[in-house]
């Protein structure tokens, strides 16, 4: 079963782009962290819709939690410091909805004037002109929809706003092609049960739109917050994988289709098939609270709290590379980790490609 086509080979969820961290991976090998590449940066840690099979479901919900918004000024300067630092690029999103912070337009316009790159990844149901206007700017903008109905989208939502996530989406599709940016929009379906049926149906949805890419994938209730109170997934494979089929009949030049299987097993449940935790410092989770944790996949977990980049962004220079995140990416992190890891293939390749084994002969062409 095919991820994706021929000629989209070269694609942003094809894991093999992990060999480009060439440098980064032999940094961290001898132990001499590099600026990451990307900080995945939540400016805030609220929500609009609190579905709970978001992986940030757990600390959302969490009334202990405090801080939950990022300070305007810090948002501002924790980007001009990641532009000195030299990192590449920066995704805005994961723990809470970024739209909700007034700030985010304005901290993507920096990031991109300081030659860094932005992302947004979003629920699309809190769009302005201003914000429009940011977004067509990102290299890419993913809009979570998980549905290709009313109904189901509310089954999982809990509110009633799939036509306002795809009108907001269509208006964005549509500043696109108007000012010609280079900004892939992503249609994306995080598969459930509940949803399982509509795959194709949301992926027909996504090219009559008109987004770039359709990205699906299984979920996994392991991942942060989310199995502690619902129930493993029961997946119709055989169902999941005949949309998969007919998704991709539906691509053409202007319109891709992804349906990541790599990360996870026959049965779609993630793969963990690695012993360190090399590719970690490949990117900085940097929390709305003033935390940061050793990866995305890690978040408000106490174990993996790496140190504090409130107020001044500066501190991350004390904490980067240090013997507590070296303890981290050498020592026995995946055993005492029962999450999803999202970076799990780029572990992988560093372990067998970086660490003196060179099974690939990498010299001779």
């Amino acid at each position: 079963m095919r991820e994706w086509s021929k000629q989209n080979e070269f694609n942003s969820f094809n894991s093999w782009k992990g060999l480009l961290y060439a440098d980064w991976y032999r940094a961290v090998v001898r132990k001499k962290f590099q600026p990451p590449v990307e900080a995945s940066l939540d400016p805030i840690h609220q929500c609009n819709l609190l579905c709970e099979h978001c992986n940030a479901h757990g600390y959302l919900n969490d009334k202990k939690l405090k801080n939950r918004r990022m300070p305007d000024d810090h948002l501002i300067n924790l980007v001009k410091f990641l532009g000195r630092w030299g990192v590449k690029a920066i995704c805005f999103g994961g723990g809470g909805e970024p739209t909700l912070h007034t700030k985010l337009a304005d901290a993507i316009h920096l990031t991109n004037s300081l030659g860094m790159e932005a992302s947004v990844a979003t629920n699309g149901t809190l769009f302005d002109k201003n914000l429009l206007d940011a977004l067509t700017t990102c290299r890419w903008v993913g809009i979570s929809i998980d549905a290709a109905t009313p109904q189901t989208y509310q089954t999982g939502r809990k509110e009633n706003l799939f036509e306002t996530a795809v009108d907001n989406m269509t208006s964005l599709v549509k500043k696109v092609k108007r000012t010609k940016a280079n900004c892939d929009i992503a249609y994306k379906f995080l598969i459930f049960d509940y949803n399982q049926h509509e795959i194709y149906d949301a992926c027909k949805l996504a090219r009559k739109i008109g987004v770039r890419d359709f990205h699906a994938r299984p979920a996994d209730f392991s991942h942060q917050g989310m199995g502690k109170k619902r129930k493993p997934v029961n997946y119709d494979v055989k169902l999941i994988l005949e949309q998969f089929r007919k998704c991709h009949l539906l691509e053409n030049d202007k319109f891709r289709v992804f349906t990541v299987r790599h990360k996870f097993d026959d049965q779609l449940k993630p793969r963990k098939d690695f012993s360190r935790c090399y590719a970690a410092p490949l990117c900085i989770q940097l929390c709305a609270d003033g935390s940061i944790y050793f990866c995305p996949d890690t978040r408000h977990k106490k174990e993996f709290l790496l140190g504090i980049h409130y107020p001044d962004p500066e501190n991350i220079l004390k904490i980067w590379g240090n013997k507590r995140h070296q303890k981290m990416v050498f020592g026995d992190t995946p055993v005492i980790c029962h999450t999803r890891c999202t970076l799990a293939p780029y572990n992988r390749q560093c372990e067998n490609l970086f660490t003196g084994k060179d099974p690939m002969c990498w010299r001779f062409i």
